[in-house]
């Protein structure tokens, strides 16, 4: 299993989807470090890094786990490939879990890139780290979000063997980005936590929905737990009934 993990990541050495997770975990930063820099308004540590937040897991995180995950599961067939690899004596429940592996991987150093730039850019910033308590508080939102990033992947994933392209894929993550920034809204922001899709910023609203945040509505984390779950089992399930019975010609 841990050969078939690195041969997957073997492929994707000369790809461009390592410097995609490293771009993606840091350009909101970036931009949010050269805007508070330009505008010198003073903005707390919770507001800094929630509006940082916000934009990576309502619109930049659907598309690039959405690209990664697509890229992963139908690379075998854009490059023609897909006869050799299932002519290997592993079985394609062992082909499938590397696969997943390597996409949460890339999804977990994503979030870190990201968790480990919002305090040094604020104290490149303000010439101080933030207090350790917000930073746990922090780490613990970011936490949260990854573990709903996780359960989402196989939506991209079926749609991917599906297709055998990347386009379709991506189209899905814009879409839930267009479905994100329509939840946002004050008129839909209660059905929020009722969409599975949705979890990944809801978990950093829940965090967030005190004093220094000033959000219109009470985030209900137990919906947002149970609606995540049962999609994920749903779409896990089809995904590698899907890949089990996928005719390679």
């Amino acid at each position: 299993m841990l050969n078939m993990i690195y041969s997957e990541f073997f492929k994707l050495k000369k790809t461009c989807i390592m410097p995609l997770a490293l771009i993606g975990g840091t350009i909101m930063t970036i931009l949010m470090f050269v805007a508070r820099h330009i505008t010198e308004v003073n903005m707390s540590f919770e507001k800094y890094a929630y509006n940082i937040e916000l934009t990576n897991f309502i619109m930049l995180f659907i598309v690039l786990f959405s690209i990664i995950s697509a890229y992963i599961f139908s690379r075998e067939f854009t490059d023609k490939t897909a006869n050799v690899l299932y002519a290997y004596p592993a079985s394609r429940i062992k082909i499938f879990m590397s696969k997943l592996v390597v996409i949460y991987i890339l999804i977990f150093l994503t979030y870190v890139i990201e968790i480990i730039s919002i305090p040094l850019s604020y104290y490149f910033l303000n010439g101080s780290l933030p207090d350790w308590n917000l930073m746990i508080k922090d780490l613990k939102a970011n936490s949260l979000s990854m573990l709903f990033q996780f359960l989402l992947v196989p939506i991209p994933i079926l749609i991917a063997n599906l297709s055998r392209n990347i386009i379709i894929p991506m189209t899905y993550g814009i879409l839930e980005f267009i479905l994100s920034c329509l939840l946002r809204t004050q008129s839909f922001s209660h059905y929020a936590k009722y969409i599975p899709l949705m979890s990944p910023w809801l978990s950093v609203d829940y965090f967030y929905s005190n004093a220094y945040v000033d959000l219109d509505y009470r985030v209900d984390l137990n919906y947002i737990i149970i609606s995540s779950i049962l999609c994920f089992i749903l779409f896990i399930s089809i995904s590698i009934y899907e890949f089990n019975k996928k005719d390679i010609n």
